[in-house]
């Protein structure tokens, strides 16, 4: 399985397919976010990695944030 570092990556990097489907999308730690690709064309699948500078947000952050958004009508 190759290891591709471009964000938002939509082409098979083996045959060049745009038929590519997202199987999985995982946080890997709060910096980095790391998509699994199936290429429809050529059966390969891939690997992006995407990062940022943003921190993680608190506990707090996080309970507050899914509490009052849930109020909002």
């Amino acid at each position: 399985m190759a290891s591709v570092s471009i964000p938002n990556h939509e082409k098979c990097p083996r045959c060049g397919s745009g038929a590519v489907h997202l199987e999985w999308h995982e946080r890997v730690n709060p910096q980095e976010v790391q998509d699994l690709w199936h290429c429809w064309d050529c059966k390969n699948e891939f690997v992006t990695v995407v990062t940022s500078d943003e921190k993680e947000p608190s506990v707090t952050e996080k309970i507050t944030e899914r509490f009052f958004t849930s109020l909002l009508v």
